[in-house]
């Protein structure tokens, strides 16, 4: 009995060079649909197209933090993350500088602005504020603390935005709560 080629021919898809050929191109369509997908899910989606009011917002900053620091504002911030409040002492090298009546807290989440929480802090002592956490806080944190409700540091897109006069400054810090709960927010 004698087998012809046309009883050998076996489907394309039972052939090792149609697969050798074409798991390459598979791999690469798949790889790149997954990597266009996590590039619109995760990418930065702040484009702007005014530099210069960017530009002065920086510079804001740096002068707020430039007071900050000549002035000797610091400030001692204790999560109690059992009993979800948030507790700040603020004090200043400046006897003459009036501290503020309520400050506002802004935690910015470096991977996720979604869980980005702004935390009004109220006066309940003379340098002592406090405020109740809305939810466990977890991992690392980006920290700023202005003095007031935080309305002129919230408004960035607003090109007439000014530093308030009475209370000029800002700190800037770095949290991460799997390692502590408590941190010194003081200019550079």
């Amino acid at each position: 009995m004698t087998v012809t080629n046309e009883e050998m021919a076996k489907p394309w898809y039972r052939e090792f060079w149609a697969w050798f050929i074409l798991a390459p191109l598979i791999a690469t369509v798949i790889l790149s649909s997954i990597m266009v997908t996590t590039a619109v899910k995760y990418g930065d989606d702040e484009i702007t197209d005014n530099y210069y009011k960017k530009g002065r917002m920086i510079n804001q900053s740096l002068e707020q933090v430039e007071w900050a620091r000549d002035h000797g504002i610091e400030a001692l911030t204790k999560f109690d993350l059992e009993l979800g409040d948030l507790n700040v002492r603020l004090t200043s090298g400046d006897r003459n500088y009036a501290l503020p009546e309520q400050m506002t807290l802004f935690l910015d989440h470096p991977l996720d602005e979604r869980l980005d929480r702004e935390i009004l802090l109220k006066e309940f002592a003379p340098g002592h504020y406090r405020a109740d956490l809305e939810a466990r806080l977890h991992h690392r944190w980006y920290m700023r603390l202005v003095p007031g409700d935080g309305a002129v540091a919230k408004a960035s897109d607003d090109l007439d935005q000014h530093i308030d006069p009475e209370h000029p400054w800002r700190l800037n810090g770095e949290i991460n709560f799997n390692s502590h709960s408590d941190i010194l927010l003081k200019a550079p």
